[in-house]
């Protein structure tokens, strides 16, 4: 394994696959086949699914070529590393025991290649965003999971999840740029004070616009995402870049 390392948020793999989602996932695999063939470690920084529930021994069979892909790298020696999104917090042992991976379901600071990373999604950092606030509260109770696991049909849960994914869409094509960019300004104040401290980057995803942000030598990147910008954040043993990848098959806007 090298000192390298690859961040990636906001993929948001769908639940219903058509002809757009084959050739993304196309697009996604052959970066995840670069991460391989570097041994680099990848770090998922959050919605990385559409939508992700654990159902005891029921999975998402949609999914399944994502799983041994995932399972791919992992075999080939490459350590992936998992924060929990507000479209996939709820990750299980299918994802860690079965495919391997390294679950976090808060924020968390990263001691990788002498370097301390602060990484975590950022839903929830917005205190303006009252209404979020309050269903992020109930879908992270303990007592909703359980009665969502075990009484809820999986037929229903991906219904309500189609539902709500539509919805999640619509709201991301109606966000300017220059809404996007005020709401990765709202969080410099919170990188800054954790720079100021013992971390080296802060890395964050949620919002989707991708932004490299330098302070006394130091960075807060936000990392965009895998819908529009297809984004990522790639550390070379040394130094934190925001990178694009050149998706050929796939419309895409260009890096801010």
């Amino acid at each position: 394994m090298t000192n390298t390392a690859y961040f990636l948020s906001d993929v948001h793999l769908r639940i219903q696959v058509d002809d757009y989602e084959r050739v993304r996932r196309q697009e996604l695999f052959l970066l995840l086949d670069k991460i391989k063939a570097e041994k680099a470690t990848l770090f998922i920084v959050g919605d990385w699914f559409d939508f992700y529930f654990e159902y005891g021994y029921v999975v998402t069979q949609t999914y399944y070529d994502v799983y041994s892909k995932m399972r791919e790298l992992v075999e080939a020696g490459v350590s992936i590393h998992f924060f929990g999104g507000n479209h996939d917090y709820w990750l299980g042992k299918f994802m860690s025991e079965t495919i391997g991976v390294k679950i976090y379901q808060k924020e968390s600071v990263i001691e990788f290649a002498n370097k301390r990373f602060f990484i975590l999604h950022g839903d929830g950092l917005d205190k303006d965003d009252v209404k979020y606030q309050r269903l992020q509260r109930v879908i992270r109770n303990p007592v909703f999971i359980w009665v969502f696991k075990w009484i809820v049909h999986p037929n229903i849960g991906h219904a309500i999840a189609r539902v709500i994914s539509r919805h999640s869409r619509d709201k991301y094509r109606s966000e300017t740029a220059d809404y996007l960019l005020n709401q990765v300004r709202k969080n410099y104040k919170m990188a800054e004070e954790k720079l100021s401290g013992d971390v080296d980057f802060v890395i964050m995803g949620h919002i989707h616009y991708p932004k490299l942000k330098m302070f006394s030598g130091k960075a807060f990147l936000t990392i965009g995402d895998f819908l529009n910008y297809y984004s990522y954040g790639y550390f070379d043993g040394v130094n934190l870049s925001l990178k694009q990848w050149t998706a050929k098959q796939l419309e895409q806007r260009e890096l801010p």
